[in-house]
């Protein structure tokens, strides 16, 4: 601890680590982790699951289409599997059925004989869903982590947000509490402590997938889970996918997964088919995992053009919806509708507004929105909740459905709400540069980059650290790829040394700033390794016109 350089330090302080914490937050080992006893129902939930399970009823486990929900299926699968053959899983249609339990859904697991349904990442709110299945006779245990509004689903839910519940972290993901149900039934049946090892690899995927607060247990469940992967990473199908993705897996890190295998994962559920992430998780033979991996690039490969297709569409229309108002209605119809989520974010990135894409569905229109950290889009879309056919998100992003002739009065009255917010705070709209501390080029060396690596593993809350670089001089601009998206150059320091820089997005809107020969950046500062050779270099992030920082 005595040997921190201060300027980490600082960053790490700045985060609200104490001294109390600090040991915890830089331990290579972390120890920070609850008795999963501590969550409510959880007693109830395991006993009813084991008699389940004792009785040999048949075992439906229920996931979403997401990382989180992919990964909570495969782990489940597989401790559930260790007890019973008698266990399989449903994964909804994102296109066909949508998010959560659904009386159709119930209805084809009556059919094949399911008596019994687990819900992993959904069901906390799904009352008459829960309800239509205890009168099929199908038994029902909801283990989920979204917020709790309204309704409460029949029977047990165990969720770390149920207004009763006192368990101390509060931010698990549905994998999160997954694992925790699979911790306790480990405490009441043998579970040999490899698969656990090899469950907790999942965990550390669909935490970091969703974007949980990589904080408190979270962060433990990540460094644990990031180890085993590092010393060989036990589950095959994720090994074979970290190697396919052109990462290594003995030094695999939470941007990797962020960018690198979760939108891999993702790509199955948002074009059809998320049981191919689930297959590819529980698999362990190589010919079937090969398969499987090859689809799910495959699958990224075509929602990366799906999405790119859609975004060059409503981009043309950005600036004829602006000159509406500054609450952004985009139409973009007869695109696929798993990208349109993807789409809005990367509008409200280029005009720094919140963005709803709207795409019609016949007498109705599908919306799905994200917004910017100034606007709370749930709170300004509820307002209107009465207006929706469905409606649900938080603050930075929703979805919904609506009535077609609705659609003009609400695009109306979200401007005219925004409008009135920003004569209340004028600079509501304006764009926000965040750093962690201001960097000369000169202070960039490999020992600050290996110090930096000590605030991993990184992700919400506990962001990778963003340097601000004032009226940094550059040359030597590179693109990489005919697209003109990505390009290389180097910062040149005061005492002579250069700095390899890299800007993965708007690489030509970048270089016409840089023209001049200098410019300010926002960077992360990271490792670059190539064969035996370690050395830093900066990520960029934003380039911006000198002075502007």
């Amino acid at each position: 601890m005595e040997d921190l350089q201060p300027r980490i330090l600082e960053i790490i302080r700045s985060r609200g680590i104490g001294d109390e914490e600090l040991e915890e937050f830089l331990s290579p080992r972390p120890r920070l982790a609850y008795d999963p006893f501590l969550l409510a129902n959880m007693h109830e939930g395991v006993d009813l699951l084991l008699k389940a399970v004792d009785e040999g009823k048949r075992i439906v486990i229920y996931g979403d289409y997401d990382v989180d929900g992919i990964t909570s299926t495969a782990l489940l699968m597989k401790v559930l599997g260790y007890l019973t053959d008698n266990v399989t899983y449903y994964i909804p249609s994102r296109l066909d059925e949508g998010y959560g339990l659904h009386r159709e859904s119930i209805d084809r697991i009556a059919e094949d004989g399911g008596e019994f349904i687990l819900t992993v990442d959904c069901g906390s709110s799904s009352k008459e869903e829960t309800a239509y299945a205890h009168s099929r006779g199908i038994q029902t245990l909801v283990t989920d982590h979204h917020n709790m509004s309204g309704d409460r689903a029949e029977g047990i839910v165990i969720n770390p947000r149920l207004p009763e519940d006192g368990y101390p972290f509060k931010g698990l993901a549905g994998v999160g509490v997954a694992y925790k149900l699979a911790l306790a039934v480990a405490k009441e049946r043998s579970i040999p402590g490899p698969l656990m090892a090899e469950v907790l690899e999942l965990v550390t995927i669909g935490t970091v997938a969703d974007i949980m607060p990589m904080l408190d247990e979270n962060r433990t469940i990540v460094k644990c889970g990031l180890r085993s992967i590092h010393l060989g990473c036990r589950n095959k199908g994720l090994r074979e996918l970290i190697d396919r993705s052109a990462l290594d897996y003995r030094s695999l890190r939470s941007g990797d997964i962020s960018f690198g295998i979760a939108p891999k994962i993702n790509a199955s559920g948002r074009l059809g088919d998320a049981s191919l992430g689930v297959r590819l998780l529980l698999s362990d033979d190589d010919r079937e995992i090969s398969e499987c991996c090859e689809a799910l690039i495959e699958a990224n490969r075509e929602r990366r053009r799906l999405q790119d297709e859609a975004y060059e569409r409503g981009a043309e229309m950005l600036d004829d919806e602006l000159a509406k108002g500054d609450f952004v209605i985009v139409e973009i119809n007869d695109s696929h509708e798993g990208v349109l989520g993807i789409v809005a974010g990367k509008l409200r990135e280029k005009i720094n507004r919140p963005v709803i894409v709207i795409s019609c569905s016949g007498d109705s229109y599908k919306g799905t929105g994200r917004s910017i950290e100034s606007v709370d889009l749930f709170a300004m879309l509820d307002k209107y909740r009465d207006r929706f056919r469905s409606f649900g998100g938080h603050s930075a992003a929703c979805g919904f459905t609506i009535d077609a002739d609705r659609v003009g009065q609400l695009r109306d009255d979200l401007n005219r709400d925004l409008r009135e917010a920003c004569s209340r705070d004028p600079s509501m709209l304006e764009e926000r540069y965040i750093s962690d501390a201001d960097i000369a080029p000169d202070e960039i060396d490999l020992a600050f980059a290996e110090a930096l690596e000590m605030i991993e593993p990184c992700g919400k809350d506990n962001e990778v650290p963003v340097f601000a670089m004032k009226n940094v001089r550059i040359e030597g601009w590179r693109f990489l790829k005919e697209d003109r998206r990505m390009a290389k150059f180097v910062l040149n320091a005061e005492n002579g040394r250069k700095i390899d820089a890299v800007i993965f997005r708007n690489a030509a809107e970048a270089y016409i700033i840089t023209e001049s020969g200098t410019a300010d950046i926002l960077c992360n500062i990271e490792i670059n390794a190539w064969r035996d050779e370690r050395k830093a270099q900066a990520i960029v992030r934003k380039v911006l016109p000198a002075g502007t920082l």
